[in-house]
C-alpha cells in the first residue's frame, strides 16, 4: 500500500469517527467543557507530559548502553521531541519511530542497532502497558469498562507475546528476520538478517530489559496522571481516577495503531466508551480533544529544535532521509 493510499485511509477513519461522534454528542456542549477548563491544570499536565520525553529518552539511552553504544541524552531527548512533532504533525512523511531510527543511523552509521534499539523501545512499552492494565484492572479498574476492559487488554497482551515470540525464538529466526525487515515507503532502514542479528542480541540483556520495563511503566504512569489532571481541568467530577487507571492502557495501545490520522476520533472514542458510566459523550470528547492538545504542545518542542537546526545548518539538518542500512 502505497503511502498516499494509506494516508488517505487513515484521514477517512479518522473523519468517520468524528463525524459520528459530533452525532451522537453536542457539539456545544464539548466547547463550553473546554471553554471552562481550569488553565493551571491544563499547564500542570503539559509540564509533567514535557517531563515524560527525558524519561523516555533515559530509557532509549539504557537500551543503547547494552550495545556499547554511547549517546548523550541531550541529543536522544531532543531526537525525541523531534520525532514526537513528527509523530504528531506529519503522518504523510515519515513516522516518529522512524525519524529516531533515521537520526540515530545516521549519527552511529550502525542502522540494524538504530532501528532494533527503537523496536524493542517500543515493544516494551506495549508490554509495560499490558502489565500495568493488569494491576489496575485487579485493583477495581474493572468497573470502569466491563468485560470490555479486561477483552481489550487481553488482545494487546496476545499480541505483544507472539511479537517476542519473533524477537527472541532461535527457530523462527529466517521468517522473524524477513517479516520484521523495516521500511518506510517501501524503501529499507536496515536489511533484514543483520537487523533481526541486533533486536536477537537482546535477549542476552536481561537486566536492561527489565531496568527499561521498569522505567516504562513509571513512564505510563505518569502519563495517566497527565489524564488524570485534565479530568480535574474539565471539572468531571464523576470520573473516578481508578476508572482512568483502567482505561488509560487501552487507549495507549490504540493509539500505537495505525489505523488514524494521529490518533484522531480513536482517542475520542476510546473516551466516549470506556467512561460512558461516568461522563457525557460531549464531555469524553472534551476530554479527548484536551489530551490531543497537550501531546500537540509537547510536540511543538520538536518543532522549535528543527527550527534552530534549521536556522544552524540549513535544510539538510532538517530533511529525514530514509535510507541508512549503507
Amino acid at each position: 500500500m502505497s503511502r498516499r493510499t494509506r494516508v488517505g485511509l487513515e484521514g477517512l477513519l479518522s473523519l468517520i469517527l468524528l463525524v459520528v461522534l459530533l452525532w451522537v454528542s453536542d457539539p456545544a456542549s464539548i466547547w463550553d467543557t473546554l471553554a471552562d477548563a481550569d488553565g493551571w491544570w491544563v499547564l500542570a499536565a503539559i509540564a509533567v507530559n514535557v517531563a515524560t520525553v527525558p524519561m523516555m529518552a533515559w530509557r532509549w539511552q539504557i537500551l543503547l548502553r547494552a550495545k556499547r553504544v554511547h549517546m548523550p541524552i541531550g541529543w536522544l531527548t531532543r531526537t525525541y521531541f523531534v520525532s514526537l512533532f513528527a509523530g504528531q504533525f506529519l503522518p504523510a512523511a515519515i513516522g516518529g519511530d522512524a525519524v529516531r531510527a533515521v537520526e540515530l543511523g545516521r549519527r552511529t552509521h550502525d542502522a540494524p542497532e538504530a532501528v532494533a534499539s527503537v523496536l524493542i523501545d517500543r515493544l516494551v512499552g506495549v508490554v509495560s502497558l499490558v502489565g500495568l492494565a493488569v494491576v489496575a484492572y485487579a485493583a477495581g479498574g474493572h468497573s470502569a469498562g466491563g468485560i470490555e476492559v479486561l477483552i481489550a487488554e487481553a488482545v494487546f497482551g496476545v499480541a505483544a507475546a507472539v511479537v517476542l515470540a519473533l524477537l527472541f525464538s532461535p527457530r523462527l529466526r529466517g521468517f522473524a528476520a524477513r517479516w520484521l525487515e523495516p521500511r518506510v515507503d517501501g524503501r529499507r532502514l536496515a536489511a533484514g538478517e543483520r537487523f533481526y542479528d541486533a533486536l536477537h542480541a537482546y535477549r542476552e540483556h536481561r537486566a536492561t530489559l527489565g531496568a527499561v520495563f521498569a522505567l516504562a511503566v513509571v513512564v505510563q504512569v505518569t502519563r495517566i496522571f497527565v489524564i488524570v489532571m485534565l479530568v480535574k481541568a474539565l471539572g468531571l467530577d464523576d470520573v473516578t481516577t481508578s476508572s482512568i487507571f483502567a482505561t488509560a492502557p487501552v487507549l495507549f495501545a490504540a493509539l500505537i495503531l495505525p489505523v488514524s490520522l494521529n490518533g484522531i476520533g480513536v482517542r475520542e472514542a476510546v473516551f466516549v466508551y470506556f467512561l460512558r458510566d461516568s461522563t457525557t459523550p460531549a464531555q469524553a470528547i472534551a476530554l479527548g480533544v484536551a489530551f490531543f492538545a497537550v501531546g500537540a504542545a509537547t510536540a511543538l518542542i520538536g518543532a522549535l529544535i528543527l527550527l534552530v537546526r534549521f536556522a544552524r545548518y540549513g535544510m539538510s539538518a532538517v530533511r529525514p532521509r530514509t535510507r541508512i542500512e549503507e
